[in-house]
This record gives C-alpha cells, structure tokens and sequence, in this order.
C-alpha cells in the first residue's frame, strides 16, 4: 500500500453512506497506515473517533490519547470532555484536568478556548484541582477578551459570556450581565439553527434562565427561546407561523411535561431535541414563530 493508496480508501470509504464490513476493515487499514507512515495525529484522532462510533472506548481512547501526546489540540480537547463528563461511564476529574491543562494554550483558536473555560470551572467548583474563586473570574475575564469578536458557530462565545454574566451578576452588575446574556442567547440561537446538539440546547436553557431572573420578560419582544423560562410555568402560550395558530402547553404538576401537537415531552429541551412543525425541527424555524401570547393571563 502506498500513501496515495491509504488516502482513495479513505476518500471512498467518506463517499459511501453504507459500507460493507470489508469497506470498514480497509477504513481501518488505511487509516493504520497513515499513521505508522507519516505520524500524523489527524489519523490518531479520526481512527479513535471511529472506533467511538463503533463503541469500542479503549481504542478510542488510546488513539486519542496517541494523537494527544503529538500535541493535537482536538484530541486533547475531546479527552478533557470525555473525562470531565464521564462519556463513557468513568469520570475521572484529574485526567480532564491533565488534558484541559494541555489543551488550554494563550490563543484564540476555538479549541484553545474550549479547553480553557472548561478548566476555569474546575478551578471554580474544585474538580480534580483546589477550588480557587479568584483563578475562575481571571480565566474567564481573559477567555471574554480573546471570544467576544467570534465569527464562527463553533467558538464557545455563548458559553463563555454565561459564565462572566454570572459575575456580573454576584458583583451586583445586573445590566452589563443582561446585556451579555442576549448577546449568548442570539449567538446560540444561530448555532442551534445550524446543529442541534442535545448540550447546545441545554446551554441555552441555563442562558435563558439566568436572563430572566434578573430582567422581566416581554411578550413584544418574546421568541421561541424564551419559552425555556415559561416551561417553569404551568399554562398555555400560543404563536403564528405562516398564518396558522399553534400551542404549546406546560403541564400544571410537578413534572412540567411539555405538550405540542399532540405530544408530549419530558422537557423543553427534549421539545427542542425531538419535535418538529411543518415537517422542520423548532431550532431551524425558531425566527419564523411569531406573535406569541400567554393564553392562560
């Protein structure tokens, strides 16, 4: 096999939507290849995230740790999550820590700037670290600096501007912490009309829930997103696309259950994940949604 060889199989293994077990075999073959011949962690890191697809974790992880130790930034960065968030069952705060550590580098490249405002919260909440208040708002302050002119979707700007409005907020600076909370709700809003992901949403509760316990919320101005405030509240609340009337209901127990078009959802969050109106998910149509009204006032 030569290079040029390794790099067809994997190109063609990319064009087909359903390989056969022998397309995966030389998937892994090539991959390997690449690896002994030119030891270059972009394959470390892409074999191991195969083999998560595969749900075998000692080889993803072995691979990523591989493509870690050559320095790569997305290995690190997916080690630190994986460890932080026990992805596979173990969480183990020392060696997200190690990797965040690694990862968290003085530029602003995205993944740079992941790692560090994830090893922020570990000095603030004392995860595999001695708590450290004053280390946290430094980290955070500084990762503001370096994220607040982002440009692309996947910089972790509304989760950075999260964390220093609730600064804002303990320092009794309730307008600049308002003002960073809607600029984390419009920048989220548009990376979850791009890609949903379960965790982008939840992010996006906690923003909105933040805002609204230190400012009114105002039907003139209400959208789709607000509604992770009212899914606290028990009621009905009612808005327009293309001319239509449509509903969305808050059950009145403790559950909260969310009700839209005749189902319903544990959560709003589980709403956002899994419905859809007019054939198109909430988070793709979320501008669309207007007039909205609380029908049970």
């Amino acid at each position: 096999m030569k290079n040029t060889d390794a790099l067809k199989i994997l190109q063609d293994y990319y064009d087909n939507g359903n390989p056969t077990e022998d397309e995966e075999f030389l998937f892994v073959e090539a991959l390997n290849y690449l690896i002994d011949q030119t030891k270059d962690p972009r394959y470390m890191t892409e074999l191991g995230w195969y083999y998560c697809s595969q749900k075998r974790f000692d080889l993803e992880i072995r691979y990523l740790e591989m493509a870690a130790e050559y320095g790569y930034l997305p290995a690190m960065e997916e080690l630190g999550y994986m460890w932080y968030y026990g992805q596979h069952g173990e969480q183990d705060y020392k060696k997200a820590f190690y990797y965040f550590s690694k990862g968290a580098g003085d530029d602003k490249t995205p993944g740079s700037l992941w790692c560090r405002y994830k090893l922020a919260d570990m000095y603030r909440f004392g995860c595999g670290v001695k708590k450290n208040e004053k280390r946290y708002r430094q980290m955070i302050e500084k990762a503001y600096k370096d994220v607040k002119d982002a440009q692309h979707l996947n910089d972790p700007y509304p989760e950075i501007c999260y964390r220093l409005a609730g600064i804002r907020a303990e320092d009794g600076a309730d307008a600049a912490a308002i003002a960073l909370l809607k600029n984390a709700k419009a920048f989220m809003a548009e990376r979850l009309s791009w890609e949903a992901f379960w965790g982008h949403i939840e992010v996006m509760g906690r923003i909105v829930r933040m805002l609204y316990g230190l400012m009114p919320v105002d039907m003139e101005a209400f959208d789709f997103y607000d509604m992770f405030y009212l899914a606290d509240h028990p009621g009905k609340y009612t808005f327009d696309m293309n001319g239509e009337r449509y509903a969305i209901d808050v059950s009145d127990d403790e559950e909260r259950a969310v009700g839209f078009d005749g189902k319903w959802y544990r959560t709003f969050e589980d709403l956002c994940n899994k419905a859809e109106i007019e054939g198109r998910r909430f988070t793709t149509v979320y501008d669309e949604l207007q007039d909205w009204r609380i029908e049970n006032e």
